[in-house]
C-alpha cells in the first residue's frame, strides 16, 4: 500500500461516532458502518453510513471502534469475532486495519493472524476521548503501534491527514499497554481520592480544601476530585485486562485490585454514611434528592453511571428522586422517578450531590434539605441542627 484515500469506521458508538466526523472533517469521505439499524439511523441519516458490510468496499482503511464490553458489563471481545467474521466477505485486497478501541496486551497481534488475507497491515492507535470536556479526537495525541513498519508508517500518515499529532512506538503491545496504564493510573487515584474524601467529611473538613491546598505544589502532585466513584464503560473496566495479564504472568497488582474494589464499595461507604446522619434525626425511610444521574459531568450518557447505581441502592431503603437537567433518559431506567427541573417546591431530608454539571445551583439546593451531601468536594452540610428532627 501507498496511501490510503478513504477510510471506513467499523462500529458506530460513542468512539466511532467521533471517528466517524474526524475523517468527515479531512475529506476523506469516511463510510460508516455498525450491526445496528437503530444506531445508524440515530446518526441522522447522514450519507455513507450502514449496515451492510460489503458496503466498505472502497475503503483503503478500516477503523474499527467496537465494543469491549458485554452489555452486562463484563469485558468482553464478541464484537471482534464477529467482525472477523464478516470481513472474510469484502475482497482480499490490502488495507489498513487500525484497532481503535481498548483491547488486551497481545490482542491485536492475535486479531491480524485471526484476519488471514485481511490482517497483512495492522495497526493500534487506542482512542483518547474525554467527553463533556469539549475536547474532540482532532485535538488529542494518539500513540501508536504496529505490526510492521508499513503499518505504522500508513497509521501515522492517515491520521496526520486529520492533523492528529501521533506518538509511535515499537511494539504494538507497548500502545496496547499504554492505554489501560492511563485508565488504571485514573482509577487508583479515583479510588484514593474518594477514600480520603470520605475520611475529611467524617472529620468535618472539605475534601476540595485539602485537594486545592496540595495542587499549590508545583511538582509531584496530580489532583483528582472525588465523587461517587468511577463510572461509565472505561476506567472501572479496562483495568481488568492489566489484572488477567497479570494473572498469565503469574503475579499480583494488589495496588491495582484494591482500586477495582475500592472503585465498587464507594457507593456503598457513601450510602452507610447517610444513613448515619439520617439516623442521628431518627429518620429511618428518608426523602432523598439524588444530583446528577450521567457517568461523568457535562455529558448525557448515563451508562454505566456510578451516581445511578447509588440512587439505585438509596432506593432499597429510602424514596428517591433523581435530577439531572441534560441525562439521555434513552439509557435511564424507568425504575427511579427522574426530574429535569430543581424541585424548588419540594422539601428532601438529604439532597446528594452525585454529579456536578457545570450550571449545578448548589444554593439552590441547600435550600431543599437540612443536609447536603456534596461528593464532589467531599464535603457535608448541615443547614440546620438535624439533631433536633425526629420522628
Amino acid at each position: 500500500m501507498n496511501t490510503v484515500s478513504r477510510v471506513g469506521v467499523v462500529g458506530l458508538g460513542t468512539i466511532g461516532a467521533q471517528e466517524l466526523a474526524l475523517w468527515q472533517r479531512a475529506g476523506l469521505q469516511p463510510i460508516g458502518y455498525d450491526i445496528s439499524e437503530a444506531r445508524v439511523r440515530s446518526l441522522g441519516g447522514a450519507a455513507n453510513l450502514t449496515t451492510r458490510i460489503q458496503d466498505l468496499e472502497p475503503a483503503d482503511a478500516l477503523i474499527l471502534c467496537l465494543p469491549n464490553l458485554a452489555p452486562s458489563g463484563e469485558n468482553s471481545m464478541a464484537a471482534f469475532d464477529h467482525f472477523v467474521e464478516a470481513a472474510q466477505s469484502l475482497s482480499p485486497k490490502d488495507r489498513l486495519v487500525v484497532v481503535a478501541s481498548t483491547v488486551p496486551i497481545g490482542f491485536t497481534r492475535n486479531l491480524a493472524a485471526r484476519l488471514g488475507s485481511h490482517g497483512r497491515v495492522v495497526s493500534h492507535a487506542p482512542e483518547r476521548f474525554d467527553p463533556g470536556r469539549g475536547t474532540d479526537l482532532g485535538e488529542i495525541p494518539r500513540v501508536v503501534g504496529a505490526l510492521s513498519a508499513e503499518a505504522l508508517d500508513l497509521t501515522i500518515s492517515l491520521y496526520a491527514k486529520a492533523k492528529v499529532p501521533t506518538h509511535p512506538v515499537e511494539l504494538v503491545e507497548v500502545a496496547e499497554a499504554s492505554k489501560l496504564l492511563e485508565n488504571s493510573f485514573r482509577l487508583v487515584n479515583i479510588s484514593f481520592i474518594n477514600e480520603f474524601a470520605e475520611l475529611c467529611r467524617r472529620l468535618g473538613i472539605v475534601a476540595a480544601d485539602v485537594i486545592d491546598a496540595a495542587a499549590t505544589k508545583p511538582f509531584a502532585f496530580m489532583a483528582h476530585q472525588p465523587g461517587v466513584g468511577a463510572g461509565g464503560t472505561c476506567i472501572p473496566t479496562m483495568p481488568r485486562y492489566l489484572l488477567e495479564a497479570a494473572k498469565e504472568s503469574g503475579i499480583e497488582m494488589p495496588i491495582l485490585q484494591d482500586a477495582v474494589s475500592g472503585n465498587a464499595q464507594v457507593v456503598k461507604r457513601v450510602a452507610d454514611h447517610l444513613r448515619e446522619l439520617l439516623s442521628a434525626s431518627g429518620i429511618k425511610r428518608a426523602k432523598v434528592l439524588v444530583v446528577g444521574a450521567t457517568y461523568k459531568p457535562n455529558y448525557p450518557d448515563a451508562r454505566a453511571s456510578a451516581a445511578l447505581a447509588f440512587a439505585r441502592g438509596l432506593a432499597a431503603h429510602h424514596d428517591v428522586v433523581v435530577y439531572d437537567p441534560i441525562v439521555d433518559t434513552t439509557a435511564f431506567h424507568e425504575d427511579l422517578p427522574l426530574v429535569r427541573e430543581l424541585p424548588r417546591d419540594r422539601h428532601f431530608d438529604a439532597v446528594v450531590i452525585a454529579v456536578k454539571h457545570k450550571d449545578t445551583d448548589v444554593a439552590a439546593l441547600r435550600q431543599l434539605s437540612p443536609i447536603l451531601m456534596d461528593l464532589v468536594r467531599g464535603a457535608v452540610e448541615a443547614t440546620e441542627s438535624i439533631s433536633s428532627r425526629k420522628r
